[in-house]
């Protein structure tokens, strides 16, 4: 693979983990095949290079459901800070046709998650919020914490409701930052 092509291909494995977050290799690589611009081999070939360069993390989640063929727990892929670097700078580079494409592979995956966003007073006039993501077969995210005023919970749960997957990225990043 060419440098032109590989960098392009790396743009896109990265675009795909951030519209994807948690996603596993399979999901990823699939998704940079029906992108129509890598074949399965440029992909696979990519996704190692990024993870090797450490703009990638592959992690296990605790209480991992799904398994692999062979019995294993699968792993689970998201930016490292030096990947959202990367594509924060590079990603308007992207070329039209697949940055639509990843647009439209965005709001299908959206279709499959659940945000929750709620709060409740508590007995002791504190605001008990509640924040996740769910995806069809697992939690992605749970989050509880207080707060002391109602205005501070809404205005938690409206950001969570409008930017769920760049907190989820922030905090991952943050709990793996060196």
């Amino acid at each position: 693979m060419d440098q032109k092509t590989y960098s392009q291909a790396s743009l896109i494995i990265l675009a795909i983990v951030e519209m994807i977050p948690n996603a596993t290799r399979e999901e990823v690589i699939d998704s940079s095949i029906k992108s129509l611009y890598l074949d399965y081999f440029q992909a696979a070939e990519t996704l190692d290079n990024l993870l090797a360069n450490k703009l990638l993390h592959a992690s296990i989640n605790k209480g991992e459901m799904e398994i692999t063929a062979m019995g294993k727990p699968v792993y689970r892929l998201n930016l490292t800070n030096e990947g959202h670097a990367v594509l924060k700078a590079l990603k308007n580079t992207i070329p039209k046709p697949i940055f639509d494409f990843l647009a439209q592979l965005s709001q299908e995956k959206n279709k499959d998650k659940q945000l929750i966003a709620k709060y409740i007073m508590d007995s002791e006039q504190q605001f008990f919020v509640t924040l996740g993501q769910e995806n069809k077969r697992e939690t992605v995210i749970s989050l509880s914490l207080t707060v002391p005023t109602e205005k501070m919970a809404r205005e938690i749960c409206e950001k969570w409701q409008a930017e769920a997957d760049s907190i989820y990225q922030k905090i991952i990043q943050v709990l793996l930052a060196d």
